[in-house]
């Protein structure tokens, strides 16, 4: 029987590498010198190779190791150039592809030598797709065609990659239209290429791509699903999602943790959120698979959902990362939920997340909607970093709680620290100006626009609208609203309320029947406006019709705020027991705002028993709101009842409540920067 030979120690080193991929190769490296088997050109190489798939921090340890190889070879160079093209570093891998090329290096001489190693060419070109860089690339292909390897599979899957990367997704589709015969990867580098581009059409090659490999026969990878689920990201491709799925369970693609993860997104997106959840119950959920399922319930709507999947992260003890914590804070930003928000601040706060500039963000907007602006300030000044978004998001959180001069100081304060705004920024500068009807300051940001070219922009051209017509300037605003290329239904909605806010309640009608003749669909703003209009007209019958046709015509179920104008139109019509029929009709409870609207009816027309009886629900809704008593008050003096007068006031006062002054608001001419101040003209 034939003995086998003993493996010799540098042999012995090769094989335990390679067996032993866990290992530092710079432990091997030590252990070599010191028993002097780096004489091995094999053992070497696969030491390089080891090398070349660590991070670029050892690359000093690799050129150590090359220049005490006493024969490198050819895959002792090809390593060399895989490794600095690993690493970024294509300077240096192109230098000596060159020079091996002309066979300037040692041990390389030969016309063959390249043949076998056109996967090392695509190495370089991988690199090149990593740093996107299309001059080298370019390049690299070149040499490619020179060597007659552009039709290897590995070769051309890395050139449609780089391509892709640099944005050039044309050629990649030139690429792969070339192959004769392509693999699994190279389709699925040309699926990747397509999806990653952002282009609706390109969408749909992608899909049609998909088709052709599996009608070929073609059996896609893990990663070919993973990059063909981000193109099914609306409802309508849910079906689409549900066949892509199906075909991974045809084929036995074994669903890993990213896979898992990108389903569930898909199906978050897709409004599939069923499908996700049972998705969840089946694969491993890492902290990118909770993320997913988090922000599918967000983008569906269930946002308590969002903060239960949360809570029920923290349970399992998940490791949560700062995009996870500004996600479910969002979710309570939807929610209006400050209580469960300050508990996630918290928690930030004990893991030391609160330094993340989007947690930060994302904490800005909640305090913001909950109508706790000194906290979003807070947290803006203790930011370290600032972006764009922060600045965006304190300036949102001041115009939506009604706080127009600070958000225009603000403003100011933005440029005067050389950041330039973007658009939606100065759309909301200008809508402050209308919060505090600042005209001056209006036309000075409406200048801006127009010296920055984007007074064009139609979210612009809207505040623009709306700023004028709450001015006083309804004039203006109609012949801006005039000269719009472009309209849609906000610019319709701001003229309709501002001429309904300035008197002229029959333009406003005119102008919604116009809106209606150029197909413009209305929603729930265009209604209140055209509700209001009929109201203060006294058209009881045509707002009824409105009233019923934006349900019946338009799919739009009234919300609060038009019951409470068809409350003020029966009410202002003295029609007071109609508007109490109708609010018994109503398939909600009445909230403050319908009270309100039929208790200043029945003090016009001076009927005492109902605003006894409108004043003492809304004192049940709010007993600190003094609305209701002061009504009450007034009425008991129109008709000379003073003891009942003293009555009410006593109460007030037991109970703390006091008028609330009228104020008047003037633009100090002399005054630096126009500052905006107030006047108190009423008593209590």
């Amino acid at each position: 029987m034939e003995s086998i030979a003993p493996m010799s120690l540098p042999d012995k080193l090769f094989w335990y590498l390679r067996c032993r991929a866990s290992i530092d190769p710079r432990a091997v490296h030590g252990l070599s010198c010191k028993l002097g088997c780096l004489c091995s050109t094999l053992f070497c190489n696969s030491l390089l190779h080891a090398y070349s798939l660590l991070s670029s921090s050892v690359r000093a340890d690799a050129r150590k190791l090359l220049d005490e190889i006493p024969q490198p070879n050819v895959t002792t160079w090809w390593t060399v150039i895989s490794c600095y093209a690993r690493a970024g570093d294509l300077r240096h891998a192109v230098s000596l592809l060159r020079e091996l090329l002309q066979g300037s290096i040692g041990g390389c001489e030969g016309d063959n030598f390249l043949l076998p190693h056109a996967s090392n060419l695509g190495n370089v070109i991988a690199g090149c797709a990593r740093a996107k860089d299309l001059k080298v690339g370019l390049q690299m292909h070149c040499t490619a065609i020179k060597l007659g390897v552009e039709n290897d599979t590995f070769v051309a899957g890395t050139l449609i990659d780089m391509y892709g990367k640099c944005g050039k997704v044309d050629e990649s589709l030139r690429i792969f239209n070339q192959l004769s015969d392509g693999d699994a990867v190279t389709w699925t580098s040309i699926v990747t290429c397509l999806a990653n581009s952002g282009e609706l059409r390109l969408w749909e090659t992608a899909l049609g791509i998909f088709k052709d490999m599996i009608c070929k026969g073609i059996w896609p990878v893990n990663m070919t699903f993973v990059t063909l689920v981000k193109i099914l990201d609306e409802p309508r491709r849910l079906c689409q999602a549900k066949q892509v799925h199906g075909c991974m369970v045809k084929l036995g693609i074994k669903i890993d943790d990213l896979l898992g993860s990108a389903l569930i997104a898909m199906y978050g997106r897709c409004g599939g959120l069923d499908e996700a959840v049972r998705l969840s119950d089946r694969v491993n959920m890492d902290v990118v698979s909770w993320t997913s399922l988090l922000v599918a319930y967000m983008q569906n709507g269930c946002n308590l959902d969002a903060v239960n999947v949360f809570r029920k992260m923290i349970e399992k003890k998940v490791a949560v990362d700062s995009f996870m914590i500004a996600s479910v804070i969002g979710a309570c930003s939807a929610m209006e939920e400050l209580e469960a928000g300050e508990e996630i601040h918290c928690y930030a706060l004990r893991h030391d997340f609160s330094s993340d500039v989007s947690l930060c963000n994302a904490l800005i907007t909640l305090y913001g909607r909950c109508n706790q602006i000194t906290k979003a300030e807070i947290v803006f000044q203790l930011m370290r970093d600032k972006d764009i978004i922060s600045w965006t998001a304190l300036l949102t959180c001041y115009g939506q709680n009604g706080c127009g001069g600070p958000a225009i100081l603000f403003f100011r304060e933005m440029l005067q620290d050389g950041i330039t705004p973007p658009i939606y920024c100065i759309s909301g500068a200008i809508r402050a100006c209308s919060l505090i009807a600042s005209l001056s300051t209006g036309e000075q940001i409406h200048c801006r626009t127009v010296k920055t070219g984007i007074d064009d922009d139609l979210s612009v051209e809207n505040s623009l609208i709306t700023m004028y017509a709450k001015c006083g300037h309804i004039e203006l605003a109609l012949r801006f609203f005039d000269s719009m290329t472009n309209r849609n239904v906000v610019s319709w909605n701001a003229l309709i309320t501002g001429f309904s806010q300035h008197g002229y309640e029959r333009a406003a009608l005119e102008l919604f029947g116009q809106m209606q003749k150029e197909g413009i669909q209305p929603d729930d703003y265009t209604f209140s406006g055209v509700l209001v209009s009929c109201s203060r007209l006294g058209l009881v019958e045509q707002g009824c019709q409105y009233f019923r046709v934006m349900s019946a015509e338009y799919g739009l179920k009234p919300k609060s705020e038009h019951y409470a104008c068809m409350v003020d139109l029966f009410g202002r019509a003295g029609k007071l027991y109609e508007a109490m029929e109708f609010i018994n009709i109503m398939p909600f409870e009445p909230d403050q705002l319908i009270w309100e609207a039929l208790l200043a009816s029945c003090k016009i027309h001076g009927n005492i028993e109902l605003v006894k009886f409108v004043a003492k629900k809304i004192m049940q809704m709010r007993p600190e709101d003094p609305s209701p008593y002061i009504t009450l008050s007034t009425m008991y003096a129109s008709m000379s009842m003073w003891d009942r007068k003293a009555s009410v006031q006593a109460i007030m006062k037991d109970g703390g409540m006091q008028k609330e002054p009228g104020r008047s608001w003037i633009e100090g001419q002399d005054l630096p920067e126009d500052t905006i101040y107030t006047l108190r003209v009423g008593g209590a």
